[in-house]
């Protein structure tokens, strides 16, 4: 990875205060990462966090029998990094051309000995993410591949209108970029590829999206997939849409 010369600015707005140990990322080092790119190794020694600035990066973990699971897919004012140990258990890699900044571990350890506010900031952070992943489990857990499909679809819809701060109706959020592959999309879901490929193309059939090209589809019908998905049922006040 290539590390940019100079520091990157950190944008400060209303939602970016509420995460207040974010300041930790003011001077740190702009990290260039292109697609495949390893930003973190499992295994390494876990003494450096991140905050994404631009693109898309992929969590995955892999057993000792060569089986990957895909975790999530981290965009824009993601923060990863922290463990409970002193270890990575989880690899990151980019999927598109990403930038992130990344500051020592003990800088973030000690901004939040030192205030308490950040501290709660950053303990709210966590409770989201717990949030997140809780729903993320209930809403693929007991369905069918389609039905998780289009789980995975609204959450990328989701996380777009969360980075790029786009109100529920916008048309633009319809418009979905999928740059990562079907194989790693079956690692997310736990399908097989192929299952990912006709699901895609049942979606299609019911006319609930359109497939514009190999990378992007276009939700034709979003009330239809909220309710194969079964959105009603998130509880993470991140996950639920207005009007659902």
């Amino acid at each position: 990875m290539a590390v940019a010369g100079h520091p990157c600015p950190m944008k400060q707005t209303a939602e970016d205060r509420q995460d207040l140990f974010l300041d930790v990322f003011r001077d740190a080092a702009l990290l260039r990462l292109e697609p495949g790119e390893v930003l973190i190794s499992a295994g390494a020694a876990a003494d450096q966090v991140f905050n994404i600035v631009s693109g898309m990066l992929m969590v995955s973990r892999t057993g000792g029998d060569g089986r990957r699971q895909v975790l999530s897919f981290l965009f824009r004012d993601n923060f990863v990094g922290l463990t409970a140990t002193d270890r990575y258990f989880f690899s990151v890699e980019a999927v598109t051309p990403a930038e992130v900044v990344c500051c020592p571990r003990r800088l973030l350890d000690q901004r939040l000995r030192d205030d308490p506010r950040a501290e709660r900031a950053f303990l709210d952070m966590m409770f989201r993410v717990i949030d997140d992943m809780l729903d993320q489990v209930y809403s693929l857990g007991q369905r069918s591949a389609v039905e998780r499909l289009a789980v995975f679809l609204l959450y990328l819809r989701h996380w777009r209108r969360l980075t790029e701060r786009l109100p529920d109706q916008d048309p633009q959020l319809d418009a979905i970029a999928t740059p990562m592959s079907r194989e790693d999309i079956g690692d997310f879901l736990g399908l097989k590829k192929e299952t990912v490929s006709r699901a895609f193309g049942e979606l299609e059939r019911r006319g609930l999206l359109r497939r514009t090209d190999p990378q992007r589809v276009q939700i034709v019908d979003l009330q239809a997939l909220r309710g194969l998905a079964g959105v009603h049922d998130f509880a993470s006040p991140r996950r639920l849409v207005a009007g659902s």
